[in-house]
């Protein structure tokens, strides 16, 4: 943005964005969401609880108007999305119109391409539980000829990515194994060995280590870094916000089960 933007109205009731747990508060927080997370958007955002909270806590009569006026009209989701943006009052013109361009690229891309899209920006938000559906659900379907192997890949990297992040390395490996089979990544390949080495699998290590020709170098490199992390997590942990963080897990737990 090159100018200040003041908020209309800041309500105190937020409305909640799961995808990335976040609240917005008002009409031009909602607007810089659709602008950055475009490819999180579906149909189903603009129901009718989001349309009540922009007419009756923001008080943006005119936008939930227009809205379903759109929506009864058939209009694309783009459509929505475009309207919001362009009379939310936070964007100039030139920017709504890099939207438009970034709304024609998206209805370009195939299905498995937009559900990447919206796996990885979870996957940026920490949202990995999330993002290892969306990744699967595209593995699940049948292949799209149309996209070189090295996307399928792709998504198999980041899959044992999110994997790897939840601690649950073991599901991780096989994803990164069939990542290295479509992309030959070397930084896929660099993903098994650590894996190994994390499990401290050793013969595991040599067979991979054969299997793929990587050399002594690689992993003496590979057990330095891991070796590295290890120091810096003893050298910050801080035991009080482990139990803390265990007593919430726990409380989320079991209003989870509750609910």
């Amino acid at each position: 943005m090159n100018k200040i933007s003041l908020c209309t109205i800041h309500t105190e009731q937020p409305f909640y964005i799961r995808e990335i747990n976040k609240n917005i508060y008002s009409i031009e927080e909602l607007g810089y969401y659709l602008y950055n997370y475009l490819y999180l958007i579906d149909d189903g955002f603009f129901g009718e609880k989001l349309i009540n909270y922009i007419e009756n806590e923001l008080g943006q009569t005119t936008i939930a108007s227009g809205l379903k006026q759109i929506a009864a009209n058939r209009g694309e989701l783009g459509e929505k999305i475009s309207f919001v943006i362009k009379n939310c009052g936070y964007y100039t013109e030139r920017e709504s119109e890099k939207l438009e361009n970034h709304l024609a690229s998206l209805s370009s891309k195939t299905t498995a391409e937009r559900v990447k899209a919206k796996a990885d920006i979870l996957m940026e938000n920490e949202k990995f539980n999330m993002a290892i559906n969306y990744y699967n659900s595209i593995l699940s379907k049948a292949v799209n000829n149309e996209l070189p192997e090295e996307f399928y890949g792709n998504v198999y990297n980041n899959l044992g990515v999110a994997y790897a992040r939840l601690f649950e390395y073991d599901d991780a490996v096989v994803a990164f194994r069939m990542a290295y089979r479509l992309n030959e990544a070397f930084e896929t390949l660099e993903e098994i060995i650590m894996c190994d080495l994390i499990m401290g699998n050793e013969e595991k290590l040599k067979m991979d280590k054969d299997k793929y020709n990587v050399s002594d170098a690689v992993v003496t490199r590979l057990r330095g870094e891991l070796e590295d992390m290890r120091k810096d997590v003893e050298l910050h942990w801080d035991t009080d916000k482990e139990v803390d963080y265990i007593k919430k897990c726990k409380k989320k737990y079991i209003v989870e089960v509750n609910s």
